[in-house]
């Protein structure tokens, strides 16, 4: 099998764990937890997902930051991703409000607007320069933060007003809506939500190959397609064979799970429990 996608199946390859690019930090937490499971059943599920970059050898990590950072920190040199084109216009990068609670709404609103470099107004478009974040309160106000700071600057203000809630007593849910009467009746301390807007592709390609990071849980990234169910024993991925024997090895597994019927394909849209 080539190392391209044919007939639109999923291109699946073991890569260098160092080729990939990370846009966004880890919840280490999950990282925590993952690594538990990792190392008790010694199986990575479900292909994390990169762009192929063009005019690199490197990969945009796109999803499964957390199990690349636990693969990574089990020393595993390869890992198994599913690869899109960077620049499919179907592979979008959109955002994750963040629903905050009452405890740390208050120091949200007190903290954000006396961040240096930001701009506040009560109105979406009432000042000038680029939308930072905008705080949605249970009133029904609004409050809009905008900078005119360049994108790293830009990042590092994200990444304050991230700060300001995250890791506290109780962690933030991440919504992709900001209908807050659904929201003030399906969070009992319901605070405030966090809007953030979508992210530009050629902005986030820059933040990862700068090194610099966004906060976790901001980017939504959505892909035109998700492989599930493809699960890997990470003794392949460790061992000391050269990496074209353990894509050798993985062309074989794809060509007879497909010539055991143990391929399908969903289109749509899917809840997934229990993550």
């Amino acid at each position: 099998m080539s190392q391209t996608s044919i007939g639109g199946f999923p291109d699946l390859r073991i890569v260098p764990v160092s080729s990939l690019l990370r846009h966004e930090d880890v919840d280490l937490e999950r990282v925590a937890r993952l690594l538990d499971r990792l190392s008790a059943d010694g199986t990575l599920r479900n292909p994390p997902i990169v762009a192929a970059l063009p005019e690199s050898e490197q990969f945009l990590l796109l999803d499964g930051a957390n199990r690349v950072s636990a693969v990574e920190n089990m020393d595993i040199p390869h890992i198994l991703v599913q690869v899109e084109p960077f620049e499919d216009p179907d592979l979008q990068f959109r955002h994750w409000n963040h629903v905050v609670r009452d405890i740390e709404a208050k120091d949200l609103l007190e903290l954000a607007p006396r961040l240096e470099g930001v701009s506040v107004s009560s109105e979406p478009q009432g000042v000038a320069g680029e939308p930072v974040a905008r705080i949605l309160h249970p009133s029904g106000e609004s409050l809009t933060l905008v900078t005119d700071l360049p994108l790293p600057d830009r990042i590092g203000i994200l990444r304050r007003i991230v700060d300001i809630y995250y890791k506290r007593e109780a962690r933030m849910d991440r919504v992709n809506h900001e209908d807050v009467a659904a929201l003030k009746v399906q969070h009992p301390h319901f605070g405030a939500l966090v809007a953030y807007p979508d992210f530009d592709k050629r902005d986030i390609r820059a933040t990862a190959e700068q090194g610099n990071k966004l906060p976790s849980g901001v980017t939504r990234i959505l892909v035109p397609r998700r492989v599930l169910g493809f699960n890997l024993g990470l003794p392949l991925l460790k061992s000391s064979l050269p990496l074209e024997e353990k894509r050798s090895w993985l062309a074989d597994e794809i060509q007879h799970k497909v010539s055991e019927h143990r391929v399908r394909y969903y289109q749509e849209p899917t809840f997934i429990f229990d993550d």
